[in-house]
């Protein structure tokens, strides 16, 4: 795209612009009133409660808005091999479709539904939406109902407008984002659900930044073994919460400055985390034989994050390699590494269509450029990313307010974030 271009862009340049950001202009109190709703409607995973009765809801708004709408599920019989034992009921996915002359370029709009439980310390009902000046509170408003909102509502006012389009949008929800289980946004692409060109996922970002990327990760427990015996002779076994104590100070005084050290070249928000990290100990167990038993197992949880410098295989080598040394060093130390889940870090180049095409709209919208950042957590972006497609985060969100007691978002966070949404669209899809 040549600079002129860009400038250009800056302005309505298609005749049916000004009509789909007028349609939205005017109907803030409807997105709103919208968000306020899908909060009402609880769904906390675990286990996914009120699923049912949420996809309802968007399939029949969605419907009312001029979008062809269809509700996919897992197969019952099989549900019991895709969930975890903390989850149970069906898994929906909502599929909003806005038809254009051609299936592509598709341009796909994707959220999660589902919340975390709420904290114990709301001081009201986190179901309960209040408004209070700017202010939208309730859970899920920043993570992430408050853009599913803002995208149905930009679905809305291109169906509404009857815009000029040669490609196809999707909006899709998805649910299992906060309690993962494999009936979620994966298993939904694995059957076919959409065919992409381009997705924005709405998860918050802050509607002046993009997120163009995330840290990898590698998830799993440390287990230390020892040897059991009564606690009034603690001298006669090998306690096996003693050894984890070393094996913690060691990754504390070694490894962890040793990651320190590495510095990523990308802008990271929050700025201090471009870095890879590691920690020990957010699940702890054991033996849990008896007060009076030496312990002859000891589990500790490790999460360790990669910058996009690194890749997953070295992150996991060194990690075993470390963890080998430690008992090369010790002959009393017998120490298990079993890794659970792991994810590479991912960016997308910000030259890329999506980026230059967002990052206009959001220039127009928001009244300033935005930032690329790359995120330090981890996204469902990457499961688009891995299939080929220009996938990137934006959305509306406070920061600091997700998963917390009190959660609120921005209403004119939202408006923006709707009209950047149309935008992008028009754009994707002219």
């Amino acid at each position: 795209m040549t600079s002129k271009a860009k400038k250009r862009s800056v302005l309505a340049s298609h005749p049916s612009e000004s009509d789909v950001l007028d349609y939205l202009e005017r109907r803030r109190g409807e997105l709103v009133q919208l968000l306020s709703e899908l909060i009402a409607i609880p769904t906390p995973n675990p286990p996914g409660e009120n699923y049912g009765a949420f996809c309802d809801f968007v399939a029949s708004w969605l419907a009312e808005a001029g979008l062809e709408v269809e509700v996919d599920t897992p197969p019952a019989d099989a549900l019991p091999e895709l969930l975890p034992p903390e989850s149970e009921g069906q898994r929906y996915a909502v599929l909003g479709r806005l038809k254009g002359a051609e299936d592509h370029p598709d341009f796909c709009l994707q959220g999660h539904y589902d919340t975390v439980r709420p904290s114990s310390g709301w001081e009201s009902d986190p179901y309960a939406p209040r408004l209070v000046g700017d202010k939208l509170y309730g859970l899920g408003s920043t993570d992430m109902k408050g853009g599913l909102a803002a995208m149905m509502m930009a679905a809305k006012a291109l169906a509404q407008s009857q815009a000029a389009m040669r490609g196809t949008l999707h909006f899709l929800a998805t649910p299992d984002e906060e309690f993962s289980s494999r009936a979620g946004l994966a298993y939904f692409l694995e059957q076919g659900i959409i065919d992409p060109d381009y997705v924005v996922v709405g998860e918050g970002s802050g509607v002046r930044n993009i997120h163009i990327g995330m840290k990898g990760g590698i998830w799993g427990d440390v287990t230390v073994h020892g040897r059991a015996c009564h606690g009034s002779q603690p001298f006669a076994g090998l306690n096996a919460f003693d050894k984890m104590i070393d094996v913690a100070n060691a990754v504390r005084a070694d490894l962890v400055p040793r990651l320190d050290q590495r510095v990523s070249e990308h802008e990271f928000h929050p700025r201090e985390g471009n870095r890879p990290t590691l920690f020990l100990g957010g699940l702890v167990g054991g033996t849990n034989a008896a007060r009076s038993t030496v312990p002859d197992r000891c589990t500790v949880s490790f999460d360790r994050r990669i910058i996009p410098e690194e890749t997953l295989e070295e992150a996991e080598a060194e990690l075993v390699s470390f963890f080998d040394d430690l008992q090369r060093q010790d002959d009393s130390l017998s120490l298990e590494l079993k890794v659970t889940f792991k994810a590479p870090p991912m960016v997308v180049p910000t030259d890329a269509h999506i980026c230059r095409v967002l990052s206009d709209a959001v220039t127009q919208m928001a009244g300033a450029a935005p930032t690329f950042t790359v995120s330090c957590g981890g996204f469902e972006t990457v499961l688009f990313v891995d299939r080929g497609v220009q996938a990137v985060t934006y959305g509306p969100g406070v920061e600091g307010c997700a998963h917390a007691a009190g959660e609120y978002t921005l209403v004119n966070d939202l408006a923006v974030a709707a009209r950047v949404y149309a935008l992008t669209a028009l754009r994707l899809l002219a």
